[in-house]
């Protein structure tokens, strides 16, 4: 006969099996953090470097006053009046009389347009002592840097430098472009292959916006004389009818290029998709060996 205090003997698997049940809390978030990191530093890449591109403050030229009239002194045919609060210089010329010449104004450049740093009212004002009807804006893609001959003014360094940097940022976003679209599928679909080419494009996008920071940098090591064939607006500072910017080719050394805000958006676009191509590998590197699939579901 058993005795009946017996206690009922555990079974040791039931208490693996029933702690195991109590600590399972599922699978770690950690991968689903990481997604959500990597999308954000990826939109912010995009956006900053897209933005570098797209603005036109990459440079600004100016002005040294002292340096000008010091230059305009040396020369007895230059007699500069100073317009607009001594922002713009108009440099007479005989055959124009008071009317017309050579202004020296402030510009602003992009990759693919070069902006008169003045408002509406100053042209206008500037209009009234003959200053050229111009757009304020000059777009290189535009064609509007063709001479009167039908040639075209890019065999010099600058307009060289000018199209490769062109060349580099179209490359550069269109490898933007692509890499969102295969990054959108590979998360989507969940395809390791296509998040790690999104993580190598996104590395060839930083490569070919530092060609065009790396450009836009040394395109002003080399220049060339002005000619007589020098369309309206097309020299940097200078605006001016058909053929009389020349009469200010030994002032150019006045002329002051400074970078601006663009150049530092690009700067910090590079950075950006420098770290979102790691990131993206290290996603693939992720999803690989840690599935997040039943985390999205």
């Amino acid at each position: 006969m058993q005795p009946q205090n017996q206690a009922p003997v555990s079974n040791p698997n039931d208490t693996q099996t029933s702690t195991g049940g109590c600590c399972n809390i599922g699978p770690t978030p950690t991968p689903v953090i990481f997604l959500f990191v990597t999308l954000l530093m990826t939109t912010s890449a995009t956006a900053m470097l897209c933005a570098a591109i797209m603005t036109d403050h990459w440079e600004h030229v100016t002005w040294d006053r002292t340096s000008l009239d010091k230059l305009a002194n040396e020369s007895s045919t230059h007699n500069l009046h100073w317009l607009l609060d001594g922002r713009v210089a108009r440099l007479p010329i005989k055959k124009h009389g008071d009317r017309g010449g050579v202004f020296l104004v402030p510009m602003h450049g992009g990759i693919w347009t070069l902006c008169i740093d003045l408002t509406e009212h100053d042209m206008r004002l500037l209009g009234r002592v003959g200053f050229p009807h111009v757009a304020p804006c000059i777009n290189y893609l535009a064609g509007t840097m063709e001479n009167a001959r039908g040639e075209e003014q890019r065999n010099d360094w600058q307009h060289r430098m000018q199209n490769l940097s062109i060349s580099c940022s179209l490359v550069c976003l269109i490898i933007l472009g692509s890499a969102a679209l295969v990054g959108a599928f590979g998360v989507c679909q969940r395809q390791i292959s296509a998040i790690l080419v999104t993580g190598v494009m996104y590395l060839l996008a930083a490569l070919f916006a530092l060609f065009t920071l790396m450009i836009i940098h040394f395109k002003r090591q080399q220049g060339r004389p002005l000619l007589d064939s020098d369309f309206d607006g097309t020299v940097d500072g200078l605006v001016a009818v058909r053929g009389a910017a020349k009469a200010a080719q030994n002032l150019l050394g006045a002329r002051v290029f400074t970078t601006s805000w663009s150049l530092d958006l690009g700067w910090g676009g590079v950075v950006l998709c420098s770290i979102t191509s790691i990131l993206w590998i290290l996603l693939s590197k992720i999803m690989r060996y840690n599935p997040f699939s039943a985390l999205m579901i």
